[in-house]
């Protein structure tokens, strides 16, 4: 004769599981908001180190960023895509500890700032830093840009007196903005930095810097690092001074 079976599944289910069960559903839906809590909000600088700054562009948008130190030399710092102003912050503050002060923003549609990633237009976000900081009374500018920053940083120092442009893995053209077709017309000194193994940025390092006229210098390093990805790598230290030794003026 066979066993017998138990039926432990008779009769209806404790209250208590069913509220557990909401409970963790719950608890799921709150964490896919908050994505995991890794972009819970957006990351500011210490206020003891930066202050915030807003202007607007030529087409009516709000840009937001941070000014750090204190210097009378101004750099502005544009950021690369996907990233935003926050890969500047550390760097923006060893310029504040050298004595410059350093504007680190960001472009139109990307972290605090308004409307929509219209990239062909952000040499419009570049060209109103400059002018906004003019306004606050500096007088000597820099642009410093990695990837689609350092293309429209060249597009504007071909047609705004800055004091000298540096760009790092710039594309000769992105989206709508041709740097090659300009940088000739950039008469201030220029520094060109890129990877060897960031095949597309050595590229057009080569014909920008081709069609560039003097003053100018290439930097080229080891490795394969991208923009700013550059000022954590390996060879960070060497980037930055070179960087440092251009702003110089060594």
């Amino acid at each position: 004769m066979a066993p017998s079976r138990t039926n432990t599944q008779s009769g209806p289910r404790p209250h208590w599981v069913a509220l557990v069960f909401v409970l963790i559903a719950i608890l799921g839906l709150i964490l896919a908001a908050c994505g995991g809590g890794k972009e819970e909000a957006h990351p500011t600088p210490d206020s003891g180190v930066s202050q915030s700054v807003s202007f607007q562009t030529t087409d009516g948008l709000t840009l937001h960023g941070h000014l750090f130190g204190n210097g009378e030399k101004l750099v502005i710092l544009a950021h690369m895509r996907p990233s935003d102003q926050t890969s500047w912050y550390g760097f923006a503050e060893e310029l504040a500890k050298a004595g410059y002060s350093a504007l680190t923003f960001d472009f139109r549609g990307y972290g605090e700032s308004e409307g929509s990633k219209e990239l062909s237009k952000i040499d419009l976000d570049v060209e109103a830093a400059i002018e906004t900081m003019r306004d606050k009374g500096y007088g000597v500018i820099y642009l410093v840009g990695a990837s689609m920053g350092g293309t429209a940083s060249l597009i504007v120092a071909a047609r705004q007196e800055v004091a000298g442009v540096v760009a790092i893995s710039a594309p000769a053209d992105f989206e709508g903005l041709d740097a090659e077709a300009v940088v000739g017309q950039v008469s201030e000194r220029k520094l060109f930095i890129a990877s060897k193994g960031d095949t597309s940025a050595m590229t057009s390092l080569e014909r920008l810097f081709e069609r560039a006229p003097e003053p100018k210098e290439e930097k080229v390093f080891e490795g394969s690092d991208h923009g700013t990805n550059l000022l954590e790598g390996k060879d960070a230290a060497e980037v930055k001074a070179a960087i440092m030794a251009f702003l110089s003026g060594q």
